[in-house]
């Protein structure tokens, strides 16, 4: 498991690295400071999200609600603050407890009333959607609050807050996944569920905890996002939910659960952001970068496919 993993955890980085390449040689703006700096930041949202997903796709399931919950999120805790005047840390307590009740409701359709996950969170890509503007009756909160503007566009020894929030959530979640119960039993189920039963693994109780994960990163991710935005609304967060599933799966995790790497899913992150940084810089129109990501994420899922076919011919 752990050569697996590590295998596909540097194909990431040669991934990485070779677009680096490319695109130094396209634009001399490219590896500027600024530009460097500049991608780390606009990763930092895709990656929280991507470090959620990463543990419920590990277990073979996926969250197709996350850009939604983030909205969602977002839109509570902004309208808290803005319309009813309420500190930023309760309202921010505010978002994390919803990240962490959709979490628990999604956990438990799928463990405990055996609902395919890719149904749960279909209906929540719509359902968290409209509520968020329903909570916000369809208009942003512009302005946010002290101190919340310095997590968006803070430093902290230089380092941009958003780069600074995001290293730290992965260090956590790559210490959860490597050295804890939670994390040795996502790898196990995702392997081989019936065999985790047998062993004694309480699946329904993980798979309830790796949703709530997931929830309390687009908790995290809302925060992060309306910081940096000055801003929150309904319409936050709209199409990250393909942004967060092809960056697990550049990164390396399987589809089909069991192997992958949260190290991966950020590597993931920063090169569909360095994608779109790009084809910014090279003056490529948005229209085409929707269909690069897109075709991007076809054939990271073909390999995928054929990984796992050579794997299960051995």
């Amino acid at each position: 498991m752990k050569s697996i993993t590590q295998q596909d955890w540097y194909g990431a980085i040669v991934a990485v690295l070779l677009l680096s390449a490319l695109l130094s040689i396209a634009s001399p703006y490219f590896l500027t400071t600024g530009n460097l700096s500049n991608i780390l930041v606009q990763a930092s949202v895709i990656a929280l999200l991507a470090g959620g997903q990463t543990f419920v796709i590990l277990t073979g399931g996926v969250d197709l609600a996350v850009g939604a919950l983030t909205a969602l999120c977002g839109a509570v805790a902004g309208h808290l603050m803005i319309k009813l005047g309420m500190p930023v840390a309760p309202a921010l307590l505010a978002a994390v407890a919803i990240g962490a009740a959709v979490g628990l409701f999604n956990g438990y359709l799928v463990a405990f009333v055996g609902i395919p996950s890719f149904i749960v969170t279909l209906g929540g890509l719509t359902l968290w959607r409209g509520m968020a503007f329903e909570a916000t009756g369809g208009f942003d909160n512009a302005g946010m609050p002290d101190p919340l503007p310095f997590i968006g566009y803070g430093e902290l020894l230089g380092v941009p807050m958003p780069i600074v929030i995001s290293g730290l959530y992965f260090v956590v979640m790559a210490f959860v996944l490597s050295s804890t119960k939670l994390g040795r039993y996502v790898y196990a189920m995702g392997s081989n569920e019936m065999g985790a039963r047998q062993v004694g693994i309480h699946i329904k109780g993980y798979k309830l905890a790796v949703y709530v994960v997931s929830g309390l990163s687009c908790a995290l991710g809302a925060i992060v996002l309306m910081a940096r935005m000055d801003s929150s609304s309904g319409k936050m967060a709209q199409m990250f939910e393909l942004d967060a599933i092809a960056a697990v799966i550049l990164g390396g995790t399987s589809l089909f659960g069991g192997r992958g790497s949260i190290w991966g899913s950020l590597l993931g992150a920063i090169l569909i952001t360095m994608v779109r940084n790009g084809m910014n810089l090279l003056e490529i129109s948005q229209f085409k970068q929707m269909m690069a990501i897109g075709a991007v994420v076809i054939v990271a899922v073909w390999i995928d496919v054929l990984r796992r076919q050579r794997l299960l011919k051995k």
